[in-house]
């Protein structure tokens, strides 16, 4: 089955001119007005719901809410395009869920090669879903790298990609302090409008992901320094 993008836009020429990038790539396309209109649609086969943050920025960041707030929706990828001299609306979509934000007039290659980084189906198509999948082990949290699927013991739940490119350097050295610098160069290589308080926003959504998966604290602040993975049981 091809991936499907959804598109959340009252825009007609915004969705022709996505419509048409997205399908040459290989991506099937159709328009989300809404939480309804998704769920009308086979939730396995989406791959991402791209939003236009040209509409009426009360209305996205509802839509973003919506969907966050729903179990069977909450995980899907929001990608958000911001127009140009609206930079100020990014922490706001953070807060209301997105995943990840691109400034326009952005290059369509960037866009794509997000999408082929969280397509399960961009490549490697002809290996076994173990060779697809390393899976990194800290203590009794697994991580897989290919799905970004964490678990614990029976529970587990699936990570933003910003969200996994914050755990996987805090996990690799466990108590070690790690600046909001260091973490916005790991997760956000371009550095397009991130800064402490976007780095906070995301780290507080991953604690909330982690602590109910693990039933405990993993990732502990250090005043003045940064964050630090802290794996010990008894962490309580």
């Amino acid at each position: 089955m091809t991936d499907l993008v959804l598109i959340h836009s009252k825009d007609p020429d915004f969705y022709m001119l996505m419509s048409h990038i997205l399908a040459a790539a290989g991506y099937r396309t159709a328009l989300a007005e809404d939480l309804a209109t998704i769920s009308g649609f086979e939730l396995p086969a989406i791959i991402a719901v791209l939003v236009d943050t040209s509409d009426d920025i009360d209305e996205v960041t509802a839509f973003c809410d919506a969907l966050k707030a729903n179990v069977s929706t909450a995980r899907l990828p929001l990608l958000a395009l911001i127009r140009a001299r609206h930079e100020q609306n990014y922490l706001r979509l953070l807060k209301a869920g997105i995943d990840e934000g691109f400034v326009r007039p952005v290059s369509p290659e960037r866009i794509l090669s997000y999408l082929r980084a969280i397509s399960p189906s961009s490549s490697n198509s002809g290996l076994s879903p173990t060779s697809l999948r390393p899976v990194l082990r800290f203590g009794d949290l697994e991580v897989d790298e290919q799905t970004r699927l964490v678990r614990c013991n029976a529970s587990s739940a699936q990570l933003s990609p910003i969200e996994f490119r914050l755990l996987k350097p805090l996990l690799e050295i466990p108590g070690r302090v790690l600046s909001r610098d260091d973490l916005i160069d790991m997760a956000w290589p371009a550095k397009h409008h991130v800064n402490a308080r976007t780095v906070d926003v995301h780290i507080a959504k991953l604690r909330r992901v982690l602590e109910k998966i693990i039933g405990r604290p993993v990732i502990r602040t250090i005043r003045s320094n940064g964050y630090v993975a802290d794996l010990a049981e008894d962490n309580r």
